[in-house]
């Protein structure tokens, strides 16, 4: 069963986020231009509500002047801008939907429209109006721009049908890249000990007892004195000095080289198709149309 609300009351609410924390109070309210439904809302918050988001109702609840959001508090306020013209265009609807993610979620509140707020020929956009504005709204104005709505559209079918043009159009992919910063890299120094071993050639003198033969010249340089000698001679030896100097052996430095490569970008985008009724040339009378007609 229905559950039909006022749109003044949801003018006056106070919005919660999903998890039931508080955001702010309702601002504007954005009417969609067809159905007479509110399809979105501007919600204060910060300090002193001195932010403002856009929110899709897909999904709320109105209780007792609570609005309850289907979205995390955070990607409320992290909301895209919109410039203050009072209206939602299609792209900006698109833009909030991306933003909240929105895919199968449905509303299951229905609001009261009243007379000259039912459907209306147009292209879906919503018009927002401030909280205290859309009350006070003379309905009149409603009906004058609905039927002008409805002169506008008929006009333009009319000249779709006579020219036999209809124009197709598409989403297109715009693909950008932006430099981020995706590490970094530090060089540093650091002391370790090792222990070098180094063989240094090094020389020694030793004593040897050599015993020889007397001369006839030894004879006749002796004395003929028997009694204690001494002889003597000094000995020399190489030894090892180590010592060490801190000496430049390499410059080691930082640089970067860029890489190419591909990274594979995947989006849903949405395209226009022609099918046709009727007879049409080279098809018989009766066959399906061209579902997939470009």
């Amino acid at each position: 069963m229905a559950d039909y609300n006022r749109i003044e009351d949801l003018a006056n609410a106070t919005a919660y986020d999903v998890d039931g924390d508080k955001v702010g109070g309702v601002k504007d309210v954005y009417v969609n231009d067809t159905t007479g439904q509110p399809d979105f809302v501007s919600v204060n918050h910060g300090l002193f509500g001195g932010g403002d988001s856009i929110v899709p109702l897909r999904g709320h609840t109105l209780r007792d002047g609570e609005l309850h959001l289907a979205f995390p508090k955070e990607r409320i306020e992290d909301a895209p801008d919109l410039d203050e013209n009072g209206h939602l265009t299609t792209e900006d609807q698109e833009a909030f939907y991306r933003h909240y993610g929105l895919t199968d979620t449905q509303d299951v509140t229905t609001y009261e429209t009243g007379a000259g707020y039912g459907a209306a020929a147009g292209a879906g956009a919503g018009a927002g109006y401030a909280a205290g504005e859309y009350a006070d709204r003379d309905r009149a104005e409603f009906a004058d721009r609905d039927r002008a709505e409805f002169a506008d559209r008929d006009q333009a079918a009319a000249r779709t049908n006579e020219n036999g043009e209809i124009i197709r159009s598409e989403e297109q992919l715009n693909v950008s890249t932006d430099r981020v910063e995706s590490g970094q890299v530090r060089l540093r120094k650091y002391v370790v000990n090792e222990t070098e071993t180094v063989e240094v050639p090094v020389e020694r003198e030793e004593v040897r007892v050599v015993r020889e033969p007397i001369t006839d010249a030894d004879r006749a340089n002796y004395d003929g004195n028997i009694g204690e000698q001494e002889a003597s001679v000094t000995l020399h030896e190489d030894r090892v000095n180590v010592s060490k100097d801190s000496v430049p052996v390499e410059k080691v430095s930082l640089e970067k080289d860029t890489v190419q490569g591909t990274e594979r970008v995947s989006e849903e985008v949405r395209k226009e198709r022609f099918e046709t009724d009727g007879i049409v040339e080279g098809r018989e009378p009766g066959q399906p149309g061209d579902a997939d007609l470009r």
